[in-house]
């Protein structure tokens, strides 16, 4: 008989601890926040400019070094609740190796986000427009069995960042072993909040290309929805894990 959380249970168990670990989650680390969403617009506006300085490459790196913070400080906070330290700027043992982690989650994110974005489009101007159905139905399926693998990878896998935040240990196999959640609500919420990065960078950019309020509107609210699907990742990720932890203690281990 199977010991998986159902997916409503992970969905409830999620909202109830942000419900009451919310207002302490932006506390565990207030500066890091603040830098994280003041960065976030530059971040998510990367990818879409044609000519990038310097200047913007080192506002992403503090952007990534400001989440890897917070994120640490929220998973501590959500799986260790008031044990939790408070957080401040510097970056242990736990922390670098969550720096690792994000940076090639991120990076193997944005070059799928970049490569799915762009290639559909220059398959479909070398073909002068004349896309069937046919196209579209196999575009959709190619995009489908890339993604597909690769949310899965790291559904699976995500309790490893709260592990490493709590206790400076990967553990992948045994964190996928004993893995108490099924990978497709992780899954639904990685897919939404990639979906948003793309479309709010590219709401971003139209708005400082063309100065359209619209655009401007749109693009604040689509950096909320971003900020409101990592909080919603994150906690899961922190859940998962101490369902983990929970189920292990349950069972002795």
């Amino acid at each position: 008989m199977s010991n998986k959380l159902p997916a409503s249970r992970y969905f409830a168990l999620t909202a109830s601890t942000l419900r009451q670990e919310g207002n302490r989650l932006f506390k565990s680390a207030p500066w890091a926040s603040a830098v994280f969403i003041l960065t976030l617009p530059i971040a998510l506006l990367l990818p879409h400019l044609s000519s990038v300085s310097s200047a913007f490459f080192l506002i992403v790196v503090v952007n990534m070094l400001a989440l890897t913070r917070v994120s640490v400080a929220w998973l501590r906070q959500t799986v260790l609740g008031g044990h939790a330290d408070n957080a401040d700027w510097r970056l242990g043992k736990p922390e670098w190796k969550a720096v690792a982690l994000l940076a090639l989650l991120i990076a193997i994110g944005t070059g799928l986000m970049y490569a799915t974005a762009r290639v559909p489009i220059l398959i479909y101007f070398s073909l002068d427009g004349n896309a069937d159905s046919v196209f579209f139905a196999c575009l959709f399926l190619a995009l489908a069995a890339i993604w597909a693998p690769v949310l899965y990878g790291v559904s699976t896998f995500a309790p490893s960042l709260a592990r490493v935040a709590v206790s400076g240990q990967y553990n992948f196999w045994r964190t996928r072993q004993a893995r108490r959640v099924r990978a497709w609500p992780m899954m639904c919420m990685l897919f939404l909040l990639a979906v948003f990065v793309v479309i709010t960078g590219a709401l971003l950019a139209t708005a400082i290309s063309d100065m359209s309020a619209t655009a401007i509107g749109l693009g604040l609210l689509g950096i909320l929805l971003c900020i409101g699907l990592l909080m919603m990742t994150t906690t899961m990720c922190a859940v998962a894990y101490r369902e983990q932890a929970a189920g292990r203690a349950g069972a002795g281990e």
